[in-house]
This record gives structure tokens, C-alpha cells and sequence, in this order.
């Protein structure tokens, strides 16, 4: 019998990052201008830089939690 992809796929779970010791999830980030991956704390804020500019997802230095 075959199995469901998506049920495949559920058991591996969903890795975890963390950013500065705490978690982090990636998130699309749209502007008028920008558009790209970002990263989200729980709480809901965006991960930002020193200025205030939403970090790109390629240029967090993620940690995986195992």
C-alpha cells in the first residue's frame, strides 16, 4: 500500500535554527522594492540587522537545535 507524501514527509519533522539563542523560522519578506526570504522570531519579529533592515535568510548564521 502507498503511503502519502505529505505523511512521508511528517515524520522527518522540521528542523529548528536558532538565531542569537533563539528560534527562528524562515519567511518571505515583501516590500514595494525587496522581495526575498527572511527569518522570524516565535514571538513574530522579523530578524534584524544593526539599521533596522530585515536580515536575508542567506546571510543569518543559523544554528540547527537538535
Amino acid at each position: 500500500m502507498a503511503k502519502a507524501k505529505t505523511a512521508a514527509t511528517a515524520k522527518l519533522g522540521k528542523k529548528e535554527f536558532l538565531f542569537d539563542g533563539k528560534k527562528i523560522k524562515p519567511v518571505r519578506f515583501v516590500s514595494l522594492r525587496r522581495n526575498f526570504m527572511s527569518a522570524q522570531y516565535e514571538s513574530g519579529d522579523l530578524v534584524l540587522d544593526s539599521s533596522g533592515v530585515p536580515l536575508a535568510w542567506t546571510k543569518i548564521n543559523k544554528q540547527t537545535s537538535i
